[in-house]
């Protein structure tokens, strides 16, 4: 009787401390989401990244010769002629940058309040945005023949940074004396051109410099550098495009060959089980279709789950940036990208890593598990065909939603750390570190988590679908992105079918590791040096 109390007294322990960790965790994923519904999506800054490349590709549309080569560059970039084009960018530019305003304001309202230092950080780095936004849209609209407007929108910036003048605040300084009547040219204008514009932009701003210095030489120099990096932007425009272009389209092809074997060899259709039967003997029935024993209960998935949630938040929230503050990293670390990628690598793995030790203690009284779980089968080559084959299906499905997202969205709801150092380093091992936390580490602890043991736990207690979909909007919610949740959601649920059917945990790792690596690519071919 007393051992039974003692029991029950541990029991009731533990799930208040459980319920506990619950609440908290609930709390800072609220403020998390919260948070990142104030940043712009990653993906407008993608849009921008890409609109960036096809302004440098619309010049060479004008200039080719050869009408099959004009004709290809012209499906790259677009159906419109190139004042659609300007129009079309500059839309995009000040849609982003009335966002980046609005979310200046906002801060500008709340700097003086408890978490005034956090907030000044934001408030400089949204100025900082607004600055360089305004700075690249005035030479949009110079270009759809708004020369006032320009002036008008390089002025504005003079008057948000008032006395602390940016390099980005200088150089619309320049821009405006350039189209002015008569020109004002600054001292030191070239070298701060360079700096602050690539692409498109420093092209013209310069072509216009060059021209009021009558500069001829420099001028014929410019075109030159020009005409190399158009051909740099069309390979990287190549590169982006075809990413989605090719995996959709083998995509859309996958699902309507499943449609075919649904319709006409149900049987031998992934999507069939054998509940669309009634008369199929289980001597028939493929053990792919036979689901996990889950001898453990809800307290047991509540428990794995709250811990690792709970460690995870622990260790990024406060024992990291508690030792690298007593390291002196981070005053280090915002122009060292290597640096940067260390500080994702480490702390995810780290982060991550206690999922183990969790899952190991709280399934200790289960084991040795029943058949099946937590399988890696490497001499069976059907796990490959799993996982580029949920590969392809995924892209399409992503895509989409993804597209649904961002429109509904209205461009608000994510920030991204990776962005900056994937976009701007011209040093491959940072991008390499990254690549090893996005295509090894995330793939592996993510599915051993969450499709490894979430998943299988959860058909003890819901249909196959419901466990299924269940665990892929849990995937999708532990990234902490409101931007993210809808498309993660959508790739959680392929790669926890196909882990279902393959029973074999490579299959939806090597699938997380294709799209984690397909982004990666892109990303690059999207902002590389």
């Amino acid at each position: 009787m007393d051992s039974q109390s003692l029991n029950d007294k541990s029991w009731n322990a533990k799930s208040l401390l459980l319920s506990v960790l619950s609440l908290l965790s609930v709390f800072f994923i609220i403020l998390t989401l919260q948070v990142s519904w104030n940043n712009p999506q990653e993906q407008t800054k993608l849009d921008l990244l890409q609109t960036d490349l096809i302004l440098q590709v619309t010049q060479s549309v004008n200039q080719e010769k050869d009408h099959f080569a004009g004709d290809f560059l012209q499906s790259l970039i677009s159906d419109g002629d190139p004042q659609d084009i300007y129009t079309q960018s500059l839309r995009s530019y000040q849609e982003v940058l009335q966002a980046n305003k609005s979310a200046f304001e906002r801060l500008s309202q709340d700097v003086s309040g408890a978490d005034s230092q956090s907030i000044s950080k934001q408030l400089q780095k949204k100025q900082n945005a607004v600055s360089e936004i305004s700075m690249r849209a005035g030479l949009l609209q110079i270009q759809t023949g708004d020369i006032q407007g320009a002036i008008t929108t390089w002025s504005n910036v003079k008057e948000i940074e008032g006395e602390s003048m940016t390099s980005y605040g200088l150089t619309t300084q320049i821009l405006q004396g350039l189209w002015s009547e008569p020109t004002i040219l600054f001292p030191n204008a070239e070298t701060q051109i360079r700096n602050t514009l690539d692409g498109w932009y420093r092209q013209v701003a310069l072509t216009k410099l060059y021209q009021a210095q009558q500069r001829s030489e420099e001028l014929s120099n410019l075109a030159q550098q020009a005409q190399i990096a158009v051909e740099t932007a069309i390979k990287r425009l190549i590169i982006v495009n075809s990413i989605p272009l090719i995996g959709g389209s083998i995509g859309v092809l996958l699902w309507l060959g499943l449609l075919v074997q649904w319709i006409f060899f149900r049987k031998s259709s992934p999507f069939y089980t054998k509940s669309d039967t009634k008369s199929e003997s289980a001597a028939n029935q493929t053990s792919n279709q036979i689901n996990w024993q889950v001898p453990w209960g809800m307290e047991t998935i509540w428990e794995v789950m709250v811990l690792w949630f709970s460690a995870f938040c622990l260790i990024t929230q406060l024992v990291l940036p508690l030792i690298f503050e007593l390291l002196g990293i981070e005053s280090r670390v915002s122009e060292d990208y290597t640096l940067q990628a260390l500080l994702v690598l480490i702390p995810y793995t780290v982060s991550v890593m206690p999922m183990l030790p969790i899952l190991r203690f709280s399934l200790a009284a289960y084991r040795p598990l029943p058949e099946g779980w937590f399988r890696f089968k490497l001499t069976s080559p059907q796990w490959l065909v799993w996982g580029i084959g949920g590969y392809f299906a995924a892209v399409p499905l992503v895509l989409i939603v993804s597209v649904i997202s961002q429109k509904f969205l209205q461009g608000q709801g994510g920030g991204n750390p990776l962005l900056p150092i994937l976009t701007e380093s011209q040093n491959i091992l940072p991008k390499l570190l990254l690549w090893s936390t996005l295509a090894i580490a995330a793939p592996f602890f993510e599915e051993y988590l969450f499709r490894g043991f979430l998943l299988p736990s959860l058909t003890k207690f819901l249909p196959v679908w419901g466990a299924i979909a269940t665990s892929g909007f849990l995937f999708a919610l532990a990234h902490l992105n409101i931007a993210d949740i809808i498309p993660l959601s959508v790739l959680g649920i392929v790669m926890g079918f196909v882990y279902w059917r393959s029973k074999n945990l490579l299959s939806s790792m090597l699938l997380h590791c294709l799209w984690n690596s397909g982004s990666f690519l892109a990303l690059i071919a999207l902002g590389g040096k």
